[in-house]
């Protein structure tokens, strides 16, 4: 946690009074929530280093740009001398802190507040996104936010085994989306995380926030991303049958309201089950890059998922929601 001397900063910087600040989490970011003119707001912490703040930056002149281009985001707040991003340094550690008007609404309910006309507005605001980005002009060309790549997996724990299983099937698919072309068409910035806890829901509208794993890449790997996290998390039933015609369903509304803004080539559509494929297996790396190969300590539920996923890529078959036509 972050010291109660630069929470005071971050309040000056922004123009709210620190008593006002409420602690939300911390994971990749430490995140408060504020209040600055009877709006509530969000103050976003990053300990990175110095050479990141211009990442940073180019990330929140998107937002900013697709804010005022009438996309719901949340509008990001300049700082007391007109800057969208304030840096402090504390023990030897560099702060980034940017701050956002917070989205109105709430998060996806599965049993209240989820369902086709969700899904429809979902895809119409990635689909306005990527109408939009194909014409974005960074604030500064030097800088802007990094293209999709491979991971650099050199934990040696990963090499042997189940898990060099998962690490083929990785490498599997890497390889063929590094092969896949590149154009204005089909390849820019996007949100790279855009599923149903990274927006908010209101009267039918939905208002995306947390652009800070934004990149350039495919937008059918953005579409792959919100279907992968819409099955783990919206689907009917658990069991496989129940996830692949949701995953269906599923794509069916969120691309018809995606085609109202943006058109994608069928060749592009049709390599969204390949991309839902490549998300699920990252899911594992995000906890198994760093694993010290202890196994004690995973948990139950990561032991089994790992052990569902080698039986399914030793069988040939992709993960439970890709196995679809489109």
């Amino acid at each position: 946690m972050v010291s109660k001397e630069l929470l005071g900063r971050a309040a000056e910087s922004f123009g709210f009074e620190v008593d006002t600040l409420v602690f939300l989490s911390n994971s990749c970011n430490e995140v408060y929530r504020f209040s600055k003119n009877n709006q509530l707001c969000i103050l976003r912490l990053s300990e990175k280093p110095p050479a990141y703040v211009e990442k940073i930056k180019a990330e929140v002149d998107w937002v900013y740009y697709l804010a005022q281009s009438g996309v719901h985001a949340s509008l990001p707040i300049q700082t007391s001398d007109q800057q969208f991003v304030a840096v402090y340094r504390e023990q030897n550690q560099c702060y980034i802190a940017t701050a956002f008007h917070m989205a109105s609404g709430r998060f996806f309910d599965k049993n209240n507040l989820w369902g086709p006309p969700i899904f429809n507005k979902w895809g119409e605001t990635m689909g306005r996104m990527h109408l939009l980005t194909k014409s974005y002009k960074a604030a500064d060309d030097a800088v802007q936010r990094d293209d999709w790549g491979t991971w650099n997996m050199d934990n040696p724990y990963l090499q042997q085994g189940r898990y060099h299983i998962l690490l083929k099937k990785l490498k599997s698919l890497e390889n063929t989306i590094a092969s896949l072309p590149k154009d204005a068409q089909s390849y820019g910035l996007i949100h790279n995380d855009f599923h149903p806890y990274n927006f908010h829901i209101n009267n039918d509208d939905i208002t995306v926030f947390d652009f800070d794993d934004s990149i350039y890449g495919w937008f059918a790997l953005d579409i792959a991303i919100a279907a992968t996290h819409a099955v783990w998390w919206g689907s009917p039933a658990e069991d496989r049958k129940s996830k692949n015609e949701f995953a269906k369903r599923f794509l069916d509304e969120f691309l018809t309201g995606y085609f109202k803004h943006n058109d994608l080539d069928t060749y592009w559509v049709k390599q969204i089950p390949m991309f839902m494929d490549y998300r699920n297996i990252c899911s594992y790396f995000w906890w198994l890059n760093s694993w010290d190969g202890d196994e004690s300590r995973l948990s139950e539920f990561q032991q089994t998922a790992i052990t569902q996923a080698i039986n399914l890529i030793q069988s040939g078959q992709r993960f439970d929601g890709c196995d679809i036509q489109l």
